[in-house]
């Protein structure tokens, strides 16, 4: 069963050029992110699941599927681990305004 990560609500984050700077609000710690780091981040949304991520990576980078699954899964547990992200089982409800 695959997950999908959401950014913890507990953080902030500005993307400056291709790295990303993020605020943990719980320990005042902030983060670099690389390019590849970044690329991951802006997919945390709740809606992608890690293997679609990952495929995300083998298209965007020249890199294996394998590499990139486990680069990808090894960095989004980091960010778990840091309170950064959640896992959610399934894709998060899109909220959007109804015309009825």
């Amino acid at each position: 069963m695959d997950r999908y990560p959401k950014k913890s609500s507990d953080t902030a984050f500005r993307v400056l050029g291709d790295e990303a700077i993020i605020v943990n609000f719980d320990d005042s710690f902030f983060y670099n992110l690389n390019k590849v780091g970044t690329f991951i981040w802006n997919r945390c949304d709740g809606q992608h699941s890690v293997d679609e991520i990952a495929e995300a990576l083998t298209e965007e980078y020249e890199v294996s599927p394998e590499t990139a699954s486990h680069d990808c899964r090894e960095f989004l547990n980091e960010l778990a681990e840091q309170g950064l992200l959640r896992w959610n089982p399934g894709p998060e409800a899109q909220n959007e305004d109804s015309i009825t």
